[in-house]
């Protein structure tokens, strides 16, 4: 299967535990360090969280949001960009790992009780824990609280390209000027976001050899959130973009190098990708 097509956010779970099986699973993959370098180089360690082996003063409450959760998985992060949007980017491979293997998971950045989450890391001077996830088997039926909440997100739903994908400047959008790029804009198109918000902004250079990331910052001053999720979003975006490049085998790097040209109002850049 695709997991980045069938890839889902679960808020209900049965109450079944975890088999052995996955739960090795799911440890020796948080155990390989090597499944946790981002694109930038920086390295994090992800905590196994069962609820059922945990005191209730230690259980990691999300307001509601979720129910039946058999545990989480969470980490921590420096708050500079480099380091958000690298544990993004890894932290949603551990979500596509885990719909491999047919186990339900939501990323959750701000609707969880943090001091909560927090007592079962050990964190630096400044670090944060930027996302968790729960995880569980899928329920068979959605809560009617969960249905609301999709409708209101409109999670089923996503802008159109020309919002998204633009061509040298952010009055032209790409539209079908890049073929070769149809299955990573459409991998990234699909992407989850904070609040379904679908921050990122792509800009192509003239001949297709560079693409510049950007943010529309929107939640920045949200409460619930202990970054600016939209510096979550891009990491998750450009995650789900090299997977369609590399399956078409084109091959690039990352670098920051601001193109200095005219953005529109909220507009953030984050880095460029080169073609090899």
């Amino acid at each position: 299967m695709n997991v980045y097509e069938v890839r889902k956010s679960i808020r209900t779970f049965q109450e079944k535990e975890l088999s052995s099986v996955d739960l090795g699973k799911i440890s020796s993959y948080l155990n390989d360090s090597g499944n946790f370098i981002g694109p930038f180089g920086n390295q994090f360690k992800f905590n196994l969280v069962i609820e059922k082996k945990t005191q209730a003063e230690q259980k990691i409450g999300t307001y509601g949001l979720i129910k039946n959760a058999q545990g989480y998985i969470l980490g921590s992060s420096n708050t500079d960009t480099k380091s958000l949007f690298d544990y993004a980017f890894v932290f949603e491979n551990i979500v596509l790992y885990l719909t491999q293997l047919n186990i339900g998971t939501c990323w959750l950045a701000g609707r969880f009780r943090k001091h909560h989450a927090i007592s079962h890391l050990t964190l630096e001077e400044g670090q944060i824990i930027p996302a968790i996830t729960p995880f569980g088997y899928t329920a068979e039926k959605p809560r009617l609280k969960e249905r609301l909440a999709k409708k209101i997100l409109k999670v089923n739903t996503r802008l159109p390209e020309n919002k998204l994908f633009f061509y040298q400047s952010f009055d032209t959008p790409l539209e079908r000027k890049a073929p070769e790029f149809q299955k990573a804009l459409h991998l990234l198109r699909i992407a989850p976001s904070a609040k379904n918000k679908q921050s990122w902004r792509l800009l192509f250079n003239r001949d297709f050899t560079k693409v510049h990331f950007f943010i529309l910052s929107s939640l920045a001053d949200n409460e619930l959130y202990m970054c600016e999720p939209e510096y979550l979003d891009i990491g998750v975006a450009y995650n789900h973009f090299k997977a369609g490049l590399d399956s078409d085998g084109i091959s690039g790097k990352l670098s920051i190098n601001n193109p200095a040209i005219s953005t529109p109002e909220k507009y953030k850049y984050i880095t460029t990708w080169t073609r090899d």
